[in-house]
């Protein structure tokens, strides 16, 4: 299995560059995963869903866990993908983190492989999703504080603003959100998008709203 540092650099480097053959396996278990869940797939199934051999399959991903991590580490870069692409155009930080915060929140509800494991499988999504989700804020965290550098290198961001605590807590109330949806907090877009400029807004500018 991947160490959990190893996992982080994949993440924020992008890991190794896509195969035909390895996406058409990854689709597969995907598929099945979103199906079935993790746990009831067998690399089997893989195959038979892949149209590709077992031993296809073992050479790209030696065990099972291999093939989740796979999965897992594909889905996290196309989240990291879209949202910058949702954001992309805006012309201001705080445009684009108003709209990053609403568009991370849609993503997340419309994820079906997250939804299929928080609740048909929690005893394997929520140890990685609470105390062992180290990796995972650091991923996000280290995705978001190199945006808040760079916006403070433009001097679009004050440089007084340290980018590392500054994304720890948006990550974290963000994470928060996603794991428990239901409170006073409205999660649609226009109301995620008042919520960060009433409330997140004044943590990047360092002022007082």
């Amino acid at each position: 299995m991947t160490s959990d540092d190893e996992l982080l650099r994949s993440l924020l480097t992008g890991g190794p560059e896509s195969e035909p053959q390895t996406d058409r396996i990854l689709d597969a278990a995907l598929r099945s995963f979103e199906t079935y869940g993790p746990r009831r797939t067998t690399m089997d199934d893989v195959a038979r869903e892949s149209g590709l051999g077992r031993a296809t399959i073992y050479r790209r991903f030696p065990t099972k866990n291999d093939l989740v991590t796979g999965v897992l580490l594909r889905e996290a870069r196309r989240f990291f993908a879209e949202l910058d692409e949702a954001v992309a155009a805006l012309p201001t930080l705080e445009e684009r983190l108003v709209e990053g915060f609403a568009v991370t929140l849609r993503i997340s509800r419309e994820q079906r492989l997250m939804t299929r494991l928080m609740f048909v499988e929690p005893e394997l999504f929520l140890p990685h999703s609470t105390v062992k989700a180290g990796p995972l804020l650091a991923a996000a965290r280290g995705y978001l504080a190199g945006r808040l550098r760079t916006a403070q290198r433009l001097g679009a961001a004050p440089a007084d603003v340290d980018p590392e605590v500054v994304a720890e807590i948006l990550v974290r109330l963000t994470h928060s959100l996603v794991l428990t949806p239901d409170g006073h907090i409205p999660l649609d877009d226009a109301g995620a998008r008042a919520f960060a400029r009433r409330y997140l807004l004044p943590i990047v500018r360092n002022t007082p709203s």
